[in-house]
């Protein structure tokens, strides 16, 4: 029987990236067989490749998509926004373009979500840059999943994952009910996909970790953006502005990110010598916005100006720290939910 909504939207946004497409649809399409629940869209923002041929190819195979090519690039944060609003689901997933949902995932969350309710899901993922398959990862706990009824607690496991597309499901029907911006009044902040997520976490009654690594997230392609701008200042002006009464989780997110993110980032850039991410503002952009946070001078700072030797030694001693705290601050850490 046809739904009169899916229950799941998956929609990619896409650009110039036709091959990496390839690769994700060649392992999405057989884990959507047989689910007329899922729906899934393709956004296509203009790519001057072989994106088109590449979607048509799978459409011929039995593909059943939904693809919507704009006639111009509109722009990352327009794209993604796009695709929200044309997405029909219950639920929403978007996804980054270069990313895969492995094998079984799909069937994994439609389980989840088919007999309960839930306002966000937590995909957890494994990074790779060339062969997924190869570097595939599980929770080295044996965990499978987690369900969480408070708001803190899912913030401290998320934190800075908020802000990675691939890794969250909300509930675009629970959205529509709660207070919240149109996704569009965020445009250009390189942060459009917290306005559907945070305003759920601020009105958060249930939601659902899943620990085995659903998603591989391809590395090394990120960049066009300074992360001291977008990450500093765009990021604590749009947490404040979703969570308005609850500077707690905001400071989940920005505490962690400050803690352990951003060292590991900064240090990543300055060995590598890729200067797409604007390394060099870095410290001006950072300290306006946490100069008065106290990690920030502790774990991120001495990685950006120490000599490298040093800035990789002083990042493995942060790392270490950060993870006993990520332990200690998470109520049943170890636990496996069954």
């Amino acid at each position: 029987m046809q739904l009169s909504r899916p229950l799941l939207t998956i929609a990619i946004p896409t650009y110039k990236r036709g091959d990496l497409l390839c690769e994700f649809l060649l392992v999405l399409a057989p884990q959507l067989a047989g689910h007329s629940e899922v729906e899934l869209i393709i956004s296509d923002n203009a790519s001057p490749d072989n994106t088109s041929q590449v979607v048509q190819q799978f459409i011929d195979a039995g593909l059943s998509v939904r693809y919507h090519r704009h006639p111009e690039n509109i722009g990352s944060d327009a794209n993604f926004i796009s695709c929200f609003h044309m997405a029909a689901g219950k639920y929403f997933w978007l996804c980054g373009d270069d990313d895969i949902i492995t094998p079984g995932a799909l069937d994994q969350v439609l389980g989840h979500i088919g007999g309960q309710e839930y306002d966000l899901i937590y995909a957890t993922s494994y990074g790779f840059q060339h062969d997924w398959q190869s570097k595939r990862q599980q929770d080295p706990l044996g965990r499978r999943f987690h369900t969480i009824t408070d708001a803190r607690h899912f913030a401290k496991v998320v934190n800075i994952m908020f802000t990675f597309i691939s890794g969250i499901i909300v509930n675009k029907q629970r959205l529509e009910e709660i207070p919240h911006e149109d996704p569009s009044a965020f445009l250009n902040t390189n942060l459009t996909q917290l306005s559907w997520t945070l305003p759920l976490l601020r009105h958060h009654r249930r939601s659902l970790v899943l620990w085995n690594r659903p998603v591989a997230a391809r590395q090394g392609n990120a960049g066009g953006y300074a992360i001291g701008n977008v990450f500093g200042e765009k990021l604590t002006a749009v947490t404040a502005r979703c969570l308005p009464d609850r500077p707690d989780l905001a400071a989940c997110i920005t505490d962690f990110a400050i803690r352990r993110w951003f060292p590991s980032i900064i240090y990543e850039v300055r060995s590598s010598g890729n200067q797409n991410l604007h390394i060099e503002q870095a410290h001006i952009d950072l300290n306006r916005s946490y100069g008065r946070n106290f990690r920030y001078w502790l774990f991120a700072y001495p990685v950006l100006k120490l000599p490298l030797p040093l800035a990789r030694v002083w990042l493995r001693a942060g790392e270490a720290i950060s993870k006993i705290i990520y332990v200690l601050s998470i109520p049943a850490f170890w636990r496996k939910q069954t």
